[in-house]
């Protein structure tokens, strides 16, 4: 869209280059013609003197030997003279001779000359009074200053021709390109570089300044946006790092390492639709550990911690990575949930997990290092078609239950083959 305030600089420097020029021509011009006037009205009176040696001794020798016709031809001859306008001769006896403009018959500025009598020093004959022509005088001055102002006028002319063509390769194309690669420029082109063609041997100047401010500019820019991209990078993996820690302490137990009871709550009937859309197993295991509260009670919480501890650490290493996983359901209590795992196969796995925690022990630093001896209880089902979540947990807490009741250290329903190996669907 055209911009109507819109000027180019080099535009506006020529013109005020013209102005001016044609302002300085006009001074000079009326300076001159004042000087052309002057001169003029000096060869005028010139003039005037060499007519008085001349002109004058003949003058005077035709009147005193009473020639009129003489007289006569001789102020005619003085009237045609060039720049001579009206010449006017009065005889003391009266006669008159006149010839010329007769308009200009007591013009202001006639030139009065005295008559001699000849061969007399004193007196006077007649007199001459000579007039100027106007018209003369201005043709010749308005003469001179035409040619003044056209040798001027040609001058100017030149001189502003040769800045105009200066301005335009100096000036003008390169803050054009300037300016017309600032209003290209975008986002993505930030770090195009500027290059401005000049001269190949010119000086440094205002333009190579701003290309060179602009270089550094877009070189700041691209520093700064590589520091962003770095400080935005560092950020992201920052956030994504207290991101993942916050959703890890969202679902893990911080005590244990095992899932905690939300995401327990969450995982659990995901697993048991996908079994169920895909026709495959998936049992739980449902576990105590005995005598937990007489632990605390005996050897304190803090040896109650590393036994919950010692025991999630026992589930997470005996289950299988990536498939099984466990979560601390409250206190003591733990869920070990294994998909793709029929009923037999969840006894072997918890009677397994029975041994390793009845042969493990826990030391307590505070009792002059005691050793704390573990045993758990456990309750397996297998989901059933159409079971809920919750009725399946209800199945389990009930043989965990049972085997407490039965004695605890035990495995409810027990296991009819004991399997050194775990065994998997």
């Amino acid at each position: 869209m055209h911009d109507s305030t819109f000027r180019p600089l080099a535009v506006s420097l020529i013109r005020k280059t013209f102005v001016l020029a044609a302002v300085c021509a006009l001074l000079i011009s009326a300076l001159q013609a004042g000087v052309v006037y002057r001169q003029a009205q000096e060869r005028f009176d010139l003039a005037l003197r060499d007519i008085a040696q001349t002109s004058v001794p003949l003058l005077s020798v035709s009147i005193w030997d009473i020639e009129p016709e003489t007289v006569r031809r001789q102020v005619q001859m003085l009237a045609e003279r060039q720049r001579i306008g009206y010449v006017r001769l009065a005889v003391g006896t009266g006669q008159v001779f006149e010839a010329g403009n007769l308009a200009l018959r007591g013009a202001k500025t006639a030139g009065n000359f005295p008559i001699p009598y000849p061969q007399r020093a004193e007196g006077s004959i007649g007199t001459l009074e000579i007039t100027a022509e106007p018209g003369a005088l201005y043709r010749e001055v308005m003469l001179s200053i035409a040619g003044v102002l056209a040798g001027y006028g040609t001058l100017t002319l030149l001189i502003c021709g040769l800045i105009v063509v200066l301005l335009r390769r100096d000036l003008q194309q390169p803050l054009r390109y300037i300016a017309d690669f600032v209003t290209a420029l975008q986002p993505e082109r930030l770090t195009a570089p500027l290059r401005v063609e000049r001269p190949a041997q010119h000086r440094r100047d205002e333009i190579d300044l701003v290309v060179e401010g602009f270089k550094t500019l877009q070189e700041g820019i691209s520093d700064h946006i590589v520091n962003l991209d770095r400080l935005v990078a560092e950020r992201t993996a920052q956030l994504e790092s207290a991101l993942e820690s916050i959703q890890q302490l969202s679902i893990v137990d911080p005590l244990t390492g095992c899932f905690n009871r939300r995401l327990f709550n969450e995982r659990l009937p995901r697993e048991i639709e996908r079994a169920a859309r895909y026709g495959r197993p998936l049992s739980v295991i449902f576990s105590d550990i005995d005598y937990f509260k007489r632990i605390n009670d005996r050897f304190g919480h803090l040896s109650g911690d590393e036994v919950l501890r010692k025991v999630a650490l026992i589930y997470l290493e005996d289950l299988r990575v990536g498939v099984d996983w466990v979560a601390r359901y409250g206190g003591e209590e733990f869920v070990i949930v294994l998909p793709e795992t029929q009923l037999a196969s969840a006894q072997a796995t918890a009677e397994r997990l029975r041994c390793d925690i009845e042969a493990a022990t826990v030391i307590c630093e505070q009792c002059e290092r005691r050793a704390i001896r573990l045993t758990a209880s456990f309750g397996v089902v297998q989901h059933q078609p159409g079971e809920t979540p919750q009725a399946l947990l209800e199945r389990a807490d009930t043989l965990l239950y049972q085997a407490k009741a039965a004695g605890r250290n035990c495995v409810l329903p027990k296991v009819c083959e004991v399997i050194p190996a775990r065994s998997e669907a």
